[in-house]
């Protein structure tokens, strides 16, 4: 199953996709609410994210609310923190970039990869993160609202 592949070479490469995740966020000029953060701050629930976006290429299932709950968790403590609802969905682009890239290197370096196997980890990694823009919505328009100045 190659969605058991993308899952291995994410696991596989965690600590460095976060890294270039963490720069690419801190290089992000659109991007305001990351300079409050230390390094540590920033960084905090992407790793394990990661690994619930790899558990769902695992089982080959479609993430839900229920399902993502370290991103509710991210989107909450962002929330919690004064971090802009726009950076919050900044952040995420950037790992959706990411981990599109990722899959792309490692699809053109597998021969065995058919495109609707890429197509197919690309579409569960959407959907985990389009359920967490979906909750930090929710989040930020029916909380009372915070001072976005």
């Amino acid at each position: 199953m190659t969605e058991s592949r993308f899952a291995s070479s994410i696991r596989e490469h965690n600590t460095g996709l976060v890294k270039i995740w963490m720069e690419a966020v801190r290089a992000d000029d659109r991007i305001k609410s990351d300079k409050d953060l230390s390094d540590g701050g920033l960084v905090d629930h992407i790793p394990v994210m990661l690994e619930e976006i790899c558990e769902h290429l695992e089982r080959d299932q479609p993430p839900s609310s229920f399902s993502i709950r370290e991103a509710r968790v991210h989107v909450y403590l962002r929330y919690q923190n004064g971090y802009r609802g726009r950076d919050l969905v900044g952040e995420l682009s950037q790992l959706r970039t990411l981990l599109h890239d990722h899959l792309t290197e490692l699809a053109r370096k597998s021969a065995d990869v058919t495109f609707e196997d890429f197509s197919k980890g690309l579409r569960l990694i959407n959907q985990y993160i389009d359920e967490e823009v979906r909750f930090a919505i929710a989040v930020y328009s029916e909380q009372p609202q915070k001072s976005e100045a």
